[in-house]
């Protein structure tokens, strides 16, 4: 009887140690994403277009405003030589907020962002948006790429679809 009873008690045990998981910390996720962002924004007028496509996941999408779907990290790379490319480009962004699955494996942000380039008269432009970014983890579970890029500017925005595509 008292084997039987402490089987039960052995796999009563075992059972709910599998059963435990692993706390999460949503608010430490949230913030290393939105300072993984912040990091991301500081290199993107370096010229380093390895280092700038490195963020993007192989399927990640960019949805430009007035533009095509830019699908594919080389379709990507190519956007973002274009866009190095036009006189006066400069980006920058800045995380509002993030949102982290409980499962920490997706999760997206929504960020500011302003682009500046260069008017007919080489004058320098800068447009304000908004931003909504979705991330994923590798397959390691050790790093995020950006997966879909949605972009909201004001309509003149278009101006830099255009330089884009000029400079293609």
């Amino acid at each position: 009887m008292n084997k039987t009873r402490s089987m039960l008690c052995i796999a009563a045990a075992l059972l709910l140690a599998a059963c435990t998981q692993d706390t999460v910390d949503i608010a430490a996720e949230k913030e290393r994403l939105m300072q993984l962002s912040r990091d991301w924004s500081a290199i993107v007028n370096s010229g380093d277009i390895d280092a700038i496509v490195a963020h993007w996941d192989d399927d990640a999408v960019m949805l430009p405003p007035d533009s095509p779907i830019i699908e594919g990290k080389e379709a990507i790379r190519s956007y973002v030589q274009a866009a190095s490319a036009i006189p006066g480009f400069r980006i920058s962004w800045e995380p509002e907020s993030a949102f982290v699955a409980e499962a920490e494996d997706m999760a997206y942000m929504i960020e500011r962002n302003e682009i500046t380039i260069n008017d007919e008269n080489g004058e320098p432009v800068t447009l304000r948006g908004k931003v909504v970014t979705v991330w994923k983890k590798d397959a390691a579970g050790a790093s995020n790429k950006e997966r879909l890029n949605e972009q909201w500017a004001r309509a003149s925005a278009a101006c830099l679809a255009d330089a884009c595509a000029e400079n293609a």
